[in-house]
């Protein structure tokens, strides 16, 4: 099973029109299968994020500074088969829209962990 980790920033938020739910791999190990359709863009001063330009699909988000980063985050959503994933912790909840609650009891954490 893969852990996924709610985020509740502002940025995500925007993103996604609410949390977003990603899981984080090693990039080294990650093979895209259609990597021609991936298309990177710089989203905030330390992260770029990947979408499919074929359907809009956000797929990802990386650590800008390539040398910084060992890890790609994938969207849960960008999932064809969601069975083994599971919400593991909440991250950035001081900043989450008020029109909702976290009830679940998995861990929060006001920023990232």
């Amino acid at each position: 099973m893969a852990a996924l980790v709610a985020c509740h920033c502002r940025q995500c938020n925007q993103m996604s029109s609410h949390l977003l739910a990603a899981t984080s791999v090693a990039e080294t190990g990650l093979t895209w299968t259609r990597e021609e359709t991936l298309t990177w863009y710089q989203s905030s001063d330390f992260a770029e994020r990947g979408f499919c330009r074929a359907c809009g699909c956000n797929i990802s988000w990386r650590l800008s500074d390539a040398d910084a980063r060992d890890t790609v985050s994938l969207m849960a959503g960008s999932f064809d088969d969601q069975s083994g994933l599971r919400l593991e912790q909440h991250i950035f909840v001081d900043h989450k829209p008020g029109y909702y609650e976290i009830t679940d009891g998995l861990p929060q954490f006001p920023d990232s962990d």
